[in-house]
């Protein structure tokens, strides 16, 4: 029960869910089925798998079009340094059509994200604050 619990934690966060919609969707299924005992056994698995999976990572850049690698380049490498990305680290570079302009940079689960959505979503709160 609590590999199945921790495997799909883990699979939606890899597809894009923020890990704070992850932790509440959890909770939420946990105190449905009446198992919410077994919150923090799974939050360990989840610890350990991805422990285990740290040393295979490679960084990913999603870019919304080819053309933007090579204009975002100084951008880029600077937002992988800070991720903590090393020069024998394999990068791979991905197009994501779903991304109107800029990119989103990750590597061992942080991610860096400086897409327009990103910039016009923070432009929007602190208008709206």
């Amino acid at each position: 029960m609590k590999a199945q619990y921790s495997q799909a934690f883990l699979e939606v966060v890899k597809d894009g869910m923020s890990v704070e919609a992850a932790l509440a969707g959890l909770r939420l299924a946990l105190e449905k089925k009446n198992h919410t005992k077994l919150l923090a056994p799974v939050l360990l698995e989840v610890v350990r798998v991805l422990e285990a999976e740290k040393f295979t990572n490679q960084a990913v850049v999603k870019v919304a079009r080819q053309t933007d690698n090579t204009a975002l380049k100084s951008h880029i490498k600077a937002a992988l340094l800070e991720l903590g990305v090393t020069k024998d680290t394999p990068v791979q570079t991905v197009v994501d059509e779903t991304l109107v302009g800029g990119f989103v940079a990750t590597f061992d689960y942080k991610e860096h994200d400086q897409t327009y959505k990103n910039a016009l979503k923070s432009l929007y709160e602190s208008i709206t604050k």
